[in-house]
């Protein structure tokens, strides 16, 4: 078994390619250096550096040896931050609830920052709409929501506001505006909607009315819907067009377009918030608003 001093002692002279850089690099003489790399080349069995009075140049063996030894440096370095993680309470679970729209960008971003930072806490996912989310934190079954505000029945909650995304127009790709840029709210005045039910999707549905109001109009509503894959579907069905958060734009669809609104309706902004209990302090939860302040 290699020493991991031996390790840092043998890449930093073939980072530096010198002994006397090295050494200071290391805070150490350079004899017992030079020393360390030939005790280090007799456990390996093979030479790693090739040394002659005015340069030092890695072998392909040192080359091959150099990548290792830098893996498992960083190997040996993330198992000290999980037990330096693990020593302050920095394992266990958490269950996280969220609307399914968010799992399209969202919720992947920032599941991929939380396991970077936490990786030995486990976390298990529940797609439920936001009113339901509520009703699971108060019953305690879940620990962290992931919901659109504004929300009833939520005082007693802790909530923090962590993205705003707009509102995209989703129309079928034959519609007369498919070809447009980009369109203002009142051109779509005449089409019939699809819209979220206003129980399952309070937030969704009030904003989309408000902001139709505030462009001029009373929509249209063909069909009620609740979730965006279906939604993109029945557009591409003919059944009408629909206003959809914007990240539905990470899931294309053959058969419809997306297009940006230029209207500056703060209507058309949909505020994604972290909801919790106000008395937890599992080691989960604190880390997941850790990592969501930094966010």
């Amino acid at each position: 078994m290699i020493h991991g001093r031996l390790l840092s002692q043998f890449i930093a002279v073939a980072e530096e390619l010198h002994f006397g850089r090295a050494a200071a690099r290391l805070h150490m003489a350079q004899p017992p250096l030079s020393q360390a790399i030939k005790n280090l080349e007799e456990i390996v069995g093979v030479q790693l550096l090739a040394r002659s009075r005015h340069s030092v140049l890695l072998t392909p063996a040192g080359s091959a040896f150099l990548e290792e030894a830098r893996e498992l440096m960083a190997h040996g370095q993330r198992a000290i931050d999980i037990a330096r993680r693990a020593s302050v309470g920095m394992t266990g679970n958490i269950t996280i609830g969220f609307m399914g729209s968010v799992s399209y960008e969202f919720l992947p971003r920032l599941l991929r920052r939380f396991r970077a930072a936490f990786p030995a806490i486990h976390v298990d996912l529940r797609e439920q709409i936001s009113v339901e989310q509520i009703e699971s934190l108060h019953a305690s079954k879940i620990d962290l929501g992931i919901v659109r505000v504004p929300l009833s029945n939520a005082t007693d909650l802790n909530l923090r506001v962590i993205e705003v995304e707009r509102f995209v127009a989703v129309l079928p790709k034959d519609h007369r505006l498919a070809a447009a840029p980009s369109l203002r709210l009142e051109e779509l005045a005449e089409e019939s909607f699809l819209v979220f039910p206003a129980g399952k999707s309070p937030s969704l549905h009030s904003k989309f009315l408000m902001a139709c109001d505030e462009a001029g109009f009373s929509p249209r509503v063909s069909t009620e819907a609740w979730q965006m894959a279906s939604m993109v579907s029945l557009v591409a069905a003919g059944l009408g067009v629909t206003l959809l958060p914007a990240q539905v734009k990470n899931s294309p669809h053959k058969d419809v377009v997306y297009k940006e609104l230029t209207n500056a309706s703060r209507h058309l902004e949909l505020e994604i918030a972290a909801a919790w209990r106000p008395d937890d302090i599992s080691s989960g939860l604190q880390a997941m608003l850790s990592v969501l302040g930094e966010a």
